[in-house]
């Protein structure tokens, strides 16, 4: 991607997240702190760590690493994020995170800044997954440190090209679902050791995830989104293990499955 294309990228990044701010916070800290908790067990951080939260959201992550270890800096592109994630560390009480803003294909600190870098579903966002991967190397400590990744992949039998139409539609700045075995390239390409990979299946309502994203039942992203979802019903050609609803138009369940990942920088 030439750089005007990838400023344009990261354009509708901030814009999705500035528009979604509320509904996506809201979300994330409640429902994905449990998530945030098993991936701060699984990097087994210490009370000494220095921990990176690469695209930091609304301080999901960051907020549950915060209590265990020395200081944590959340770094995120969309200003309206890191209002949120500054606003709830001040309700929780925390006081060794700090939030800046910045992009994961250039991260502002120096080589072996940090014990941890932790980054939670952003990876499918990003343009330049192996820029962004290279560079949580580079920031981590050699001998220890530790990446302790999550995201959604593909799950089987569904295609890429399928599943990524659906959350193309429903979300522009949605790049690409990967695959396990993807994502587990892109982390040796960036000469990092995998040492666990768990992988969850966890339902969700497809309205709820529609309007996460910024759309209601009626306007146009999710009347195709839908139509979209609505033809892998028979074949889960998208891997997502749609529920038919028992009514037409009804909501109805479908599954995300979610990889988790820890590596090691040798």
């Amino acid at each position: 991607m030439t750089a005007q294309g990838e400023h344009q990228h990261l354009d509708r990044i901030q814009d999705r997240f500035t528009r979604t701010a509320d509904a996506f916070s809201t979300f994330v800290l409640q429902r994905r702190a449990a998530d945030a908790e098993r991936l701060a067990d699984m990097a087994e951080p210490g009370v000494n760590d220095r921990v990176l939260d690469a695209a930091c959201g609304p301080g999901t992550y960051a907020l549950r690493f915060a209590p265990r270890v020395k200081s944590v800096v959340g770094l995120d592109y969309t200003p309206a994020m890191l209002a949120k994630a500054r606003a709830q560390a001040a309700t929780d009480g925390i006081t060794n995170a700090a939030f800046s803003r910045g992009d994961l294909s250039n991260i502002p600190f120096p080589k072996g800044s940090f014990d941890i870098v932790t980054c939670g579903f952003a990876i499918h966002h990003l343009s330049q997954p192996a820029a962004a991967m290279k560079e949580f190397a580079r920031v981590l400590r050699s001998g220890s440190g530790r990446l302790a990744l999550m995201d959604i992949v593909v799950a089987e039998p569904g295609r890429q090209d399928v599943n990524n139409r659906i959350e193309i539609v429903r979300d522009p700045s949605h790049v690409s679902t990967h695959t396990q075995p993807e994502l587990l390239r892109l982390m040796k390409s960036a000469g990092l050791r995998l040492r666990t990979a768990e992988r969850v299946e966890a339902p969700r309502s497809f309205n709820h995830w529609m309007h996460v994203a910024g759309s209601e039942p009626g306007d146009a992203t999710y009347i195709e989104t839908r139509r979209l979802m609505e033809a892998t019903f028979d074949d889960d050609s998208a891997g997502f293990h749609p529920q038919k609803p028992a009514t037409p138009g009804a909501d109805f369940l479908y599954t995300q499955t979610i990889l988790y990942l820890i590596a090691v920088k040798p």
